[in-house]
């Protein structure tokens, strides 16, 4: 006896039921092919016992939704569910009209750059896929061939998607056009990395690259300009990582193209991370040039003779006891009034210098980052770089048991360059040096950066330059809009 045909209905349209459509629509939503057959045998099986001919889709679909979370997990019902319905078919638009998508005529296409039989079929159905992941129910030409040729590419290599794209006569790179008229091809990878930046992590960084881009395609467009591009970031940010990041973007890109320098100075006592700080900050906020204090004192010592200046030859936390006479060096003990006195002279001996690599930056419109020992607050004001936003940071390491901890590390970090013995035999001196430091942050009113934990440190010192140079365009803003008398 033949057996009963099962029809679709989805208001006048009309689909003949199929087991195998149901499985794929399963595998697009990632299930694995076993269970895909067993649900999709078991929905089959529900209708048929139930003497029923014509089957709703939308009823289909919360049934097929609903077997899927209780036999595979609510994470694989909602990727079904945010898919194109099976059995609807989606359409291509050409020049020509509408056309709905074929995966033969499609492997067909694909088995002419040679491609074996089942690979072509394998890439075909995989595309097919991809599309009704996307919940569309039509798709361009144009878009079609680009993500044919990016699967291509993924499966095959660079090599096969040109090919492909030469046959098709239809390139598959998105260009940018940037303000001075030049097209750079657009690139996930960068984009990812600018966007793991504002502290996004690389997974979702590298899904929203892909979202812009497929935006961006969408529109129709081989080429889109800077400004298009950002606009379509910001909004994918807005959607699923909140108001703060898009506004972590807004701000860096100013940053990242300042009408004046930006020049950031982070002190600290040595071992609190200021360092490595500071090259992370650096990376974020696309500064291209980080200066220690230590080689500028280097450079100096090289000029001055150690007979000149004993204490500018001398490590920051034993400069007092170059001050001492021989006889003396033996007992004398480590008193903060000491250490301190003997550190500001060598923060007072570098001044000049650090100043003028400043200065040099800001006459070269540079952006910049100036770490060490060195950078004490109220030594450097900052009224003396006018044309510049100017951020001044301590870092600190409040608890002595994790401050001792990062020099340990630090040594691990250098492969034994600083060896931590030395440090920890003069911790004492350090730490009143960092006493000193954070008294005269509190005087100055300079932000102090807890740094035991790194991640939270960068983070902390992301967002005081950020709302710095948010503070600083402020100011600017009212001070444009304030006519004079």
């Amino acid at each position: 006896m033949k057996r009963r045909e099962l029809r679709v209905i989805r208001k006048s349209e009309r689909y003949n039921f199929t087991v195998g459509a149901i499985v794929d629509s399963l595998q697009g939503a990632g299930v694995p092919t076993d269970e895909a057959i067993d649900i999709a045998r078991a929905i089959e099986k529900h209708y048929r016992s139930h003497d029923v001919k014509n089957i709703a889709l939308d009823d289909l679909v919360r049934r097929i939704g609903k077997m899927l979370e209780a036999k595979v997990g609510a994470e694989y019902a909602e990727r079904f569910l945010q898919q194109t319905p099976p059995f609807v078919p989606i359409m291509v638009e050409t020049a020509e009209g509408k056309t709905p998508f074929s995966r033969r005529k499609l492997a067909a296409s694909l088995e002419k750059l040679e491609l074996s039989f089942k690979v072509a079929h394998s890439l075909a159905t995989q595309v097919g896929q991809q599309l009704r992941r996307q919940g569309s129910e039509s798709i361009g030409e144009r878009n079609l061939i680009h993500l044919t040729a990016m699967s291509l590419e993924t499966l095959l290599g660079r090599e096969m998607r040109l090919r492909y794209e030469a046959k098709t006569r239809q390139p598959s790179d998105l260009r940018v056009l940037e303000s001075d008229g030049v097209y750079l091809p657009y690139s996930r990878g960068i984009l990812a990395q600018s966007l793991s930046a504002l502290g996004l992590g690389p997974e979702l960084s590298h899904h929203l690259a892909k979202r812009a881009k497929e935006m961006l395609w969408r529109s129709g467009q081989l080429e889109v300009s800077r400004s298009q591009l950002r606009a379509a970031v910001r909004s994918l940010l807005v959607e699923e990582a909140g108001e703060e990041f898009a506004r972590r973007y807004d701000l860096m890109q100013s940053i990242r193209r300042p009408e004046q320098p930006i020049i950031i100075l982070i002190g600290g006592a040595p071992g609190v991370g200021k360092s490595s700080l500071a090259t992370e900050l650096a990376y974020r906020l696309g500064i291209p040039r980080v200066v220690p204090s230590d080689s500028v004192r280097q450079a100096l010592r090289s000029l001055i003779s150690a007979d000149l200046s004993p204490t500018l030859h001398s490590s920051s936390y034993l400069a007092w006891r170059a001050e001492l006479l021989p006889s003396e060096r033996e007992t004398a003990e480590a008193k903060p009034k000491r250490v301190v006195r003997a550190f500001q002279m060598q923060v007072q001996q570098l001044g000049t210098a650090l100043s003028a690599i400043v200065s040099r930056s800001i006459i070269e419109q540079a952006s910049l980052v100036v770490e060490g020992i060195h950078l004490v607050p109220g030594f450097m004001p900052q009224e003396q770089f006018p044309n510049a936003t100017v951020i001044e940071l301590v870092v600190a390491v409040q608890n002595p048991d994790i401050h001792r901890n990062h020099f340990s590390l630090r040594e691990a970090q250098t492969r034994n360059y600083r060896h931590s013995e030395r440090y920890l035999d003069h911790f004492e001196e350090i730490r009143f040096i960092q006493d000193f430091m954070l008294s005269q942050a509190e005087q100055e009113g300079v932000p102090v950066v807890e740094a035991s934990d790194f991640d939270a440190a960068v983070d902390q010192a992301l967002e005081l330059v950020l709302n710095a140079v948010l503070l600083e365009q402020g100011e600017e803003e009212t001070a444009d809009k304030i006519e004079p008398a």
